[in-house]
Protein backbone atom coordinates (compact mmCIF):
# COMPACT_ATOMS: atom_id res chain seq x y z
CA UNK A 1 0.00 0.00 0.00
CA UNK A 2 2.90 2.43 0.50
CA UNK A 3 4.16 1.74 -2.81
CA UNK A 4 0.46 3.09 -3.93
CA UNK A 5 0.60 5.94 -2.34
CA UNK A 6 4.42 6.51 -2.99
CA UNK A 7 3.44 6.11 -6.97
CA UNK A 8 0.53 8.44 -6.62
CA UNK A 9 2.36 11.18 -4.86
CA UNK A 10 5.42 10.58 -7.75
CA UNK A 11 2.81 11.35 -10.32
CA UNK A 12 1.27 14.12 -8.63
CA UNK A 13 4.67 16.04 -8.51
CA UNK A 14 5.11 15.30 -12.26
CA UNK A 15 2.16 17.24 -13.08
CA UNK A 16 2.09 19.94 -10.53
CA UNK A 17 6.07 20.83 -11.41
CA UNK A 18 5.56 20.40 -15.08
CA UNK A 19 2.07 22.47 -14.68
CA UNK A 20 3.52 25.40 -12.39
CA UNK A 21 7.34 25.20 -13.84
CA UNK A 22 6.66 25.13 -17.45
CA UNK A 23 3.08 25.10 -18.49
CA UNK A 24 2.52 28.29 -16.60
CA UNK A 25 5.70 29.92 -18.12
CA UNK A 26 4.62 29.08 -21.83
CA UNK A 27 1.83 31.78 -21.04
CA UNK A 28 4.48 34.81 -19.98
CA UNK A 29 6.70 33.51 -23.79
CA UNK A 30 3.36 33.93 -25.51
CA UNK A 31 2.53 37.46 -24.38
CA UNK A 32 6.61 38.41 -24.85
CA UNK A 33 5.98 37.19 -28.78
CA UNK A 34 2.27 38.44 -29.02
CA UNK A 35 3.50 41.68 -27.89
CA UNK A 36 6.30 42.03 -29.77
CA UNK A 37 4.55 41.25 -32.92
CA UNK A 38 2.15 44.07 -32.49
CA UNK A 39 5.00 46.60 -31.61
CA UNK A 40 6.91 45.38 -34.78
CA UNK A 41 3.90 45.22 -36.60
CA UNK A 42 1.86 48.24 -35.90
CA UNK A 43 4.52 50.82 -34.43
CA UNK A 44 7.48 50.53 -36.39
CA UNK A 45 5.81 49.07 -39.51
CA UNK A 46 7.64 45.45 -40.27
CA UNK A 47 5.63 42.46 -39.73
CA UNK A 48 7.44 39.18 -39.17
CA UNK A 49 6.27 35.87 -40.59
CA UNK A 50 7.39 33.39 -37.96
CA UNK A 51 5.37 35.11 -34.94
CA UNK A 52 1.90 33.77 -35.60
CA UNK A 53 3.23 30.26 -36.75
CA UNK A 54 5.15 29.92 -33.37
CA UNK A 55 2.21 31.33 -31.20
CA UNK A 56 0.03 28.80 -32.41
CA UNK A 57 2.79 26.50 -31.62
CA UNK A 58 3.15 27.46 -28.09
CA UNK A 59 -0.65 27.69 -27.60
CA UNK A 60 -0.83 24.19 -28.47
CA UNK A 61 1.36 22.75 -26.48
CA UNK A 62 0.18 25.10 -23.39
CA UNK A 63 -3.50 23.64 -24.10
CA UNK A 64 -1.82 19.93 -24.35
CA UNK A 65 0.43 20.01 -21.52
CA UNK A 66 -1.97 21.56 -19.19
CA UNK A 67 -4.66 18.56 -19.64
CA UNK A 68 -2.91 16.49 -16.64
CA UNK A 69 -2.25 19.37 -14.81
CA UNK A 70 -5.77 20.63 -14.54
CA UNK A 71 -6.78 16.78 -13.80
CA UNK A 72 -4.32 16.89 -10.50
CA UNK A 73 -6.46 20.02 -9.06
CA UNK A 74 -9.93 18.70 -10.79
CA UNK A 75 -10.85 21.29 -12.74
CA UNK A 76 -12.25 20.17 -15.84
CA UNK A 77 -15.68 20.64 -16.44
CA UNK A 78 -17.92 18.77 -13.64
CA UNK A 79 -21.83 18.50 -13.81
CA UNK A 80 -22.47 17.87 -9.97
CA UNK A 81 -25.92 19.41 -9.90
CA UNK A 82 -27.52 15.90 -9.22
CA UNK A 83 -24.70 14.18 -6.98
CA UNK A 84 -23.62 17.35 -4.50
CA UNK A 85 -26.96 15.73 -2.52
CA UNK A 86 -25.39 11.75 -2.91
CA UNK A 87 -23.24 10.86 0.17
CA UNK A 88 -19.28 11.40 0.31
CA UNK A 89 -18.31 7.94 -0.94
CA UNK A 90 -21.44 7.51 -3.79
CA UNK A 91 -19.84 11.07 -4.89
CA UNK A 92 -16.31 9.58 -5.21
CA UNK A 93 -17.71 6.57 -7.01
CA UNK A 94 -19.56 8.00 -9.23
CA UNK A 95 -16.43 10.27 -9.86
CA UNK A 96 -14.32 7.53 -10.61
CA UNK A 97 -16.84 5.71 -12.83
CA UNK A 98 -17.01 8.86 -14.88
CA UNK A 99 -13.38 9.66 -15.38
CA UNK A 100 -12.75 6.14 -16.03
CA UNK A 101 -15.15 5.62 -18.81
CA UNK A 102 -15.04 9.22 -20.60
CA UNK A 103 -11.15 10.67 -19.47
CA UNK A 104 -10.15 6.57 -19.91
CA UNK A 105 -11.22 5.87 -23.02
CA UNK A 106 -10.33 9.56 -24.68
CA UNK A 107 -7.05 8.81 -23.32
CA UNK A 108 -6.98 4.71 -24.87
CA UNK A 109 -7.87 6.22 -28.03
CA UNK A 110 -5.92 9.30 -28.53
CA UNK A 111 -2.40 7.56 -27.04
CA UNK A 112 -1.57 5.42 -30.02
CA UNK A 113 -3.27 7.41 -33.26
CA UNK A 114 -0.91 10.42 -31.12
CA UNK A 115 2.19 8.37 -31.39
CA UNK A 116 1.28 7.65 -34.93
CA UNK A 117 0.59 11.28 -36.03
CA UNK A 118 3.76 12.28 -34.28
CA UNK A 119 5.55 9.52 -36.04
CA UNK A 120 4.87 10.00 -39.51
CA UNK A 121 6.09 13.81 -39.02
CA UNK A 122 9.15 12.68 -37.61
CA UNK A 123 9.48 10.27 -40.30
CA UNK A 124 8.69 12.43 -43.48
CA UNK A 125 10.60 15.54 -41.90
CA UNK A 126 7.36 17.70 -42.24
CA UNK A 127 7.44 21.41 -42.29
CA UNK A 128 5.08 23.90 -42.28
CA UNK A 129 3.89 25.05 -45.77
CA UNK A 130 4.30 28.65 -44.99
CA UNK A 131 7.40 31.34 -45.88
CA UNK A 132 8.79 30.81 -42.40
CA UNK A 133 8.77 26.95 -43.16
CA UNK A 134 9.64 25.70 -39.54
CA UNK A 135 9.95 22.02 -38.49
CA UNK A 136 6.29 20.32 -37.28
CA UNK A 137 7.52 17.48 -35.52
CA UNK A 138 8.06 19.23 -32.49
CA UNK A 139 5.06 20.79 -32.15
CA UNK A 140 3.31 17.33 -32.94
CA UNK A 141 5.52 15.28 -29.99
CA UNK A 142 3.71 17.43 -27.68
CA UNK A 143 0.43 15.75 -28.23
CA UNK A 144 1.15 12.48 -27.07
CA UNK A 145 3.52 13.40 -24.18
CA UNK A 146 0.51 15.73 -22.97
CA UNK A 147 -2.17 12.60 -23.29
CA UNK A 148 0.39 10.41 -21.03
CA UNK A 149 0.65 12.95 -19.02
CA UNK A 150 -3.27 13.22 -18.56
CA UNK A 151 -3.21 9.15 -18.52
CA UNK A 152 -0.80 8.95 -15.36
CA UNK A 153 -2.52 11.47 -13.50
CA UNK A 154 -6.03 9.65 -14.43
CA UNK A 155 -4.20 6.75 -12.76
CA UNK A 156 -2.96 8.84 -9.57
CA UNK A 157 -6.87 10.04 -9.25
CA UNK A 158 -8.49 6.65 -9.79
CA UNK A 159 -6.26 5.42 -6.93
CA UNK A 160 -6.70 8.23 -4.06
CA UNK A 161 -10.19 7.54 -4.69
CA UNK A 162 -9.69 3.99 -4.29
CA UNK A 163 -7.96 4.39 -1.51
CA UNK A 164 -10.43 6.71 0.05
CA UNK A 165 -13.18 4.26 -1.30
CA UNK A 166 -11.77 0.72 0.46
CA UNK A 167 -9.90 2.67 3.78
CA UNK A 168 -11.21 6.12 3.91
CA UNK A 169 -8.32 8.11 3.65
CA UNK A 170 -7.86 11.14 1.60
CA UNK A 171 -4.87 11.48 -0.22
CA UNK A 172 -3.99 14.97 -0.97
CA UNK A 173 -0.77 16.85 -1.53
CA UNK A 174 -0.76 20.33 0.01
CA UNK A 175 1.44 21.93 -3.27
Amino acid sequence: MNALIACVRFIDRINYYLGKYVVSWILFVLMGIALFEVVTRRIIGTPHAWTQEILVYLFCAHFILALGYTLYYREHVVVDAFTSFLPERVQVALETLVYVFFVGAFVYVMIPTAFDFAARSWASGERAPTSFNSPVYPAKTVIPVGIILLGIQLLGLVSKNVLFLTRGETLEDKN
